[in-house]
């Protein structure tokens, strides 16, 4: 398990600095080689209180399972770790942190989203774009094209299989309270309340600038 200071959504990015002495026991003892690639794969907790580094923080009991290259590892065992999130799991038992961070887990449903679940993600889609066309507009910058790479990532067939729900947060980039709220939602509705909530924020931070 890798506590931190973000949470991860499934589909989000993660590139991860390993330089604590227990996390570099955890990559030695789980590392996976094949075809010439190096992988690892562990659990990622949002800290509630406490540091990332030393030990003793309180962790949150949702995280997301992740799988990460192994970039660059220096003869001491620190290393760079570029992964993603896979699925969501529950915290059912935390271990002995002996010598880094372990726990049982359980893999947590993903219920798929209705027809209305999608229709208000769509309506919350374009909330957003109006956001932004105001933003970039403002700034003297061409919108369509950004438009048009969203567009695209959307469409990337290696996010086929995730939910579309998390396909939009990654893009957004929302805050780690906001992501963990996402991941502690029991359905795409919960979750899209999440969403509705983020972007009522980003409407009235827009609306002030304006003003």
């Amino acid at each position: 398990m890798f506590p931190l200071g973000t949470a991860l959504l499934p589909g989000g990015e993660l590139p991860l600095r390993v330089f604590e002495p227990r996390y570099r026991q955890m990559l030695t003892d789980h590392i996976e080689e094949s075809d010439g690639r190096s992988t690892v794969r562990f659990g990622v907790v949002l800290i509630a209180r406490g540091s990332e580094v030393g030990g003793g923080e309180v962790r949150r009991g949702v995280g997301t399972m992740a799988r990460a290259d192994v970039t660059e590892r220096h003869p001491d065992g620190r290393a760079l770790l570029s992964g993603s999130g896979t699925h969501r799991f529950r915290v059912v038992e935390w271990l002995p942190d002996d010598p880094y961070p372990l726990a049982r887990v359980e893999v947590l449903p993903e219920p798929s989203p209705t027809d209305a679940d999608l229709e208000r993600l769509h309506s919350i889609d374009q909330r957003l774009r109006a956001v932004m066309r105001q933003t970039f507009e403002a700034a003297g910058k061409d919108v369509d094209t950004i438009f048009a790479a969203l567009d695209i990532i959307d469409a990337d067939p290696l996010t086929a299989d995730l939910s579309p729900v998390y396909r939009w947060a990654n893009r957004l980039q929302i805050e780690p309270h906001d992501q963990q709220r996402l991941l502690e939602a029991v359905d795409p509705s919960g979750q899209l309340d999440v969403l509705d909530d983020v972007m009522e924020g980003l409407e009235a931070r827009a609306a002030f600038g304006r003003g």
